[in-house]
């Protein structure tokens, strides 16, 4: 899931997408303060089975 968040003058607005090419079109359309972000929840982890139920594992990224 990718979460384009657009910074306006008087407000904040999120808008949520299924994948990244659609959310990277959106971002370069947006004017103003823009941050795209990529949202990764550990049930998906879960799913494709790189995490366990129970298990304790580090973080996917490095610092």
């Amino acid at each position: 899931m990718w979460i384009l968040t657009l910074f306006l003058q008087d407000s904040i607005k999120m808008f949520e997408y299924d994948n990244k090419d659609e959310a990277r079109v959106e971002f370069e359309k947006a004017d103003e303060c823009k941050f795209l972000s990529e949202i990764i929840h550990y049930k998906d982890f879960e799913k494709r089975g790189k995490l366990k139920t129970g298990e304790v594992r580090n973080p996917p990224w490095k610092w």
